[in-house]
């Protein structure tokens, strides 16, 4: 009986070393995994691979490993999409966009991000995306604030009607004041000031 519980905890220990190996190693590739010289394309096959790994891992490994490993492959995901956010490519920040919303839970870092990216972006549809992803977590009081905030930089008429539906669909009343500037400009389109007056009466 010692004979085998001495090479079960050999076992385990065996088990154990190998996986602070392989543990150690993710961390020392994540870090480099989002530099220019490798593609989107690899990222999103090393994230594939890493996401199958977690699940297979579930079977031989415990909980608190699992969850472990699984948090780093979320972080491997934001980090891709913050690095391609700053693509000069509008298609690749778009498609960082979209990955964003393959992540369960978004941190603050990537919704400022995402903000940023809806004020300042020079491409009309990735500020759209933008916003369409960004409308799913207003349940944040702080992704509510900067979506109000956002409404006086937006020179789209199409981001505009997007922000003044939201904002009707939300009863955001805070909203309010971010339209009247937005009335205030002179090259605010006439027939979206039309729209914006609509939306003032109907959140007042």
């Amino acid at each position: 009986f010692m004979t085998e519980l001495e090479n079960y905890k050999q076992q385990q220990l065996s088990h154990s070393n190998a996986w602070s190996l392989w543990r150690d190693r993710f961390n020392a590739f994540i870090t480099n995994i989002t530099t220019p010289k490798f593609g989107y394309g690899l990222g999103m096959l090393v994230v594939g691979v890493l996401a199958t790994t977690v699940f297979f891992k579930t079977k031989d490994t415990g909980t608190s490993e699992v969850q472990q490993l699984s948090s780093q492959v979320k972080e491997m995901r934001e980090m891709l999409a913050l690095s391609l956010l700053e693509h000069p490519s509008a298609s690749e920040r778009l498609r960082a966009v979209s990955y964003v919303e393959e992540i369960d839970t978004v941190d603050t870092r990537v919704k400022d991000a995402l903000l940023t990216t809806l004020n300042n972006d020079e491409n009309v549809n990735v500020r759209l995306t933008a916003l369409e992803t960004l409308a799913k977590m207003t349940a944040d009081p702080k992704g509510r604030e900067g979506l109000i905030q956002s409404i006086a930089h937006q020179d789209s008429p199409l981001v505009q009607l997007v922000l003044a539906d939201l904002m009707l669909k939300m009863q955001e009343k805070k909203s309010v004041r971010s339209f009247q500037q937005l009335l205030k400009k002179p090259e605010t389109n006439e027939a979206i000031k039309d729209k914006i007056k609509q939306t003032i009466h109907q959140l007042s």
